[in-house]
């Protein structure tokens, strides 16, 4: 049953994030994980739940993670940029950003400054695309 339940959940968090890339215009995805997140409030007790368990067949944060990491890997490949930083490091950073942001929501609830921090840390992110300081 719990594995069902986490394998829902996955599934719609795929879903959900898949459409909000999809969805960018010139590489603003920086507001994708807020959106999601408020999507996950109506069932915060449960998701946060389901967070803290790790069972090799149900482990929610590491889906999570997991779907965070291919999905902003795809999207950064899609860009043809020319950055000497490691693609796959971009998309951890993005990863470990957003479930931090995801988890301190679920827990604490939304604040504007959390919120405005994470745009900016994601923005930053994606910017490193299109700098020529980083590039070869």
């Amino acid at each position: 049953m719990l594995e069902k339940i986490a394998k829902q959940y996955a599934s719609d968090f795929k879903v959900e994030i898949e459409q909000r890339f999809d969805s960018t215009e010139d590489g603003k995805v920086a507001n994708a994980i807020e959106l999601v997140t408020d999507q996950m409030i109506k069932n915060k007790m449960e998701i946060s739940t389901l967070l803290t368990v790790h069972e090799i067949s149900a482990d929610l944060r590491k889906e999570f993670e997991q779907i965070l990491f291919s999905t902003c890997l795809a999207f950064l490949k899609q860009q043809n940029s020319s950055t000497s930083i490691a693609l796959e490091y971009l998309a951890e950073l993005y990863a470990a950003n957003s479930m931090t942001s995801i988890q301190w929501v679920l827990k604490n609830g939304k604040d504007a400054n959390i919120i405005l921090l994470l745009d900016q840390m994601q923005e930053y992110i994606f910017n490193q695309l299109k700098s020529d300081l980083y590039t070869s």
